[in-house]
């Protein structure tokens, strides 16, 4: 009986979004674009499991990526926050102005790669139309963060952006395929180049899990909620170099990729941390990935 008010109460929040969506899309003469990855987030109670783990600042600067129809949008703007929303599609940007303006409070359009300043000016939101990764966010002048259901097909991409930009986020927390979100927060066994380098420059966790019914259209597959710290550090784009080279083939053995990436006396290097020969690079945690890179480094 608990299980039927609770799956109530699910269709309930999903239906009502999923409803308004499809209504300001088609009165818009619009229609979400596959390709584009515009599967929106059609539940209420997601949107607020993701404003809850974000615990939101007045007046904070919230870099939102791919807001479509604004569903989160306007529980970013409920929350306090400050918001810039980056949206390549130019008529969802407009669409969005359109329904998120106040007549008091004006949000403002612009097109390009960045605002004009890189600050909120007399608006609690700017939407800005334009490629992600084109947005010049060093232009960003305060302290921001992102949060965002960003296109599942960019993920890797805007991770890196953003982890090596000069003008880092403070947090990330942003929706992303679970299979994705499992292989960031991987440990070994199961490490891969993702995940050793996202650790590498950033803490990272899952905090939840999504189903594919809470979006519309229905994506093929579940959904994973991740929080990204980034590093104060700065990051060694050799030892990025050293992680590509270590798991360029999984299947084989970390000897076999060293020696195939012109790495200098790996053999020796293998066994002086004590390491299987026959061990491959899944296997180890980002610190001894570390050491292996640091005594190879000094070999050179």
């Amino acid at each position: 009986m608990i299980f039927g008010i609770c799956n109530l109460k699910f269709n309930t929040f999903v239906t009502r979004l999923k409803i308004e969506n499809k209504k300001i899309l088609k009165e818009s003469g619009l229609e979400p674009i596959k390709h584009a990855g515009q599967n929106f987030l059609v539940s209420e109670e997601i949107i607020e499991k993701i404003i809850s783990e974000a615990k939101i600042k007045k007046g904070e600067i919230i870099l939102e990526i791919g807001p479509g129809t604004g569903n989160l949008t306007e529980a970013l703007l409920s929350a306090g926050a400050d918001v810039m929303a980056v949206e390549k599609d130019q008529h969802l940007a407009e669409l969005l102005n359109s329904k998120l303006q106040n007549p008091n409070d004006k949000s403002r359009l612009y097109r390009g790669s960045s605002t004009e300043s890189g600050q909120i000016p007399n608006s609690k939101l700017q939407i800005i139309n334009s490629d992600i990764l084109k947005f010049d966010e060093t232009k960003i002048k305060k302290p921001y963060r992102i949060i965002a259901n960003i296109p599942y097909y960019l993920t890797g991409h805007l991770i890196q952006k953003f982890l090596l930009s000069r003008n880092k986020p403070a947090e990330m927390i942003i929706m992303v395929q679970k299979e994705v979100g499992e292989r960031i927060s991987a440990k070994p066994p199961k490490m891969n180049f993702l995940s050793s380098f996202v650790q590498y420059l950033a803490e990272a966790e899952i905090l939840f899990l999504v189903k594919k019914e809470n979006f519309w259209p229905q994506p093929k597959v579940d959904s994973a909620v991740i929080r990204l710290v980034p590093r104060k550090t700065k990051p060694d784009n050799s030892f990025i170099s050293f992680l590509k080279m270590a798991f360029k083939q999984p299947r084989k053995t970390l000897l076999n990729n060293l020696r195939h990436g012109g790495a200098k006396n790996p053999d020796e290097t293998v066994a002086k941390l004590g390491l299987d020969k026959n061990i491959r690079a899944q296997n180890l945690n980002l610190s001894q990935l570390l050491d292996l890179f640091q005594v190879l480094l000094k070999r050179h």
